[in-house]
């Protein structure tokens, strides 16, 4: 039980965080901003970045309760974790390249 409940607090967590790299458009917090990588629409990429900190947050909160349901969730959840990561490079090259 206590582990759902950490799990809650993460996943609203990161969709607060999320909405505010919307709302905000700030990117600051990409490692090496500025100097490797130089966002060509911020907005844009702050809306991407946004909404996939968003989903990983309703992930994050529907993981562990249907994980009450269904067993063996863990592999699943991981491949959405990375399917997360690669969309973040994807929104990266496509700013790059538009």
């Amino acid at each position: 039980m206590f582990k759902l409940v950490v799990f809650l607090i993460a996943g609203f967590f990161f969709i607060y965080i999320g909405r505010r790299v919307w709302v905000k458009g700030n990117t600051r917090f990409i490692a090496g901003y500025g100097e490797t990588f130089v966002p060509k629409n911020e907005q844009k990429l702050a809306r991407g970045f946004g909404l996939i900190i968003i989903i990983f947050g309703i992930e994050s909160i529907i993981f562990p309760i249907l994980s009450f349901f269904v067993n063996g969730l863990g592999l699943y959840y991981g491949i959405l974790i990375a399917i997360n990561l690669i969309s973040v490079f994807f929104i990266m090259i496509k700013d790059q390249f538009a």
